[in-house]
């Protein structure tokens, strides 16, 4: 489920998906609301990590078959 933040530069719809803001926003270096997220989720890493995910053609391990 995805987490959001309350934004305080939208003034329409102030709630914004993280992963958007980690993304698309120039501010998040100074945000106090993203910095605290920040501190709050500490290093989790995401369920699917697309690094650790090594296809069966380029793995250079020889399969026990």
């Amino acid at each position: 489920m995805a987490d959001y933040l309350y934004c305080t530069r939208k003034k329409n719809n102030p709630r914004i998906d993280v992963r958007i803001c980690q993304a698309k926003c120039s501010f998040k270096d100074s945000c106090a609301e993203f910095q605290a997220y920040e501190e709050r989720s500490g290093n989790q890493s995401p369920i699917l990590n697309s690094r650790l995910i090594i296809s069966p053609v380029l793995n250079p391990m020889a399969s026990k078959n």
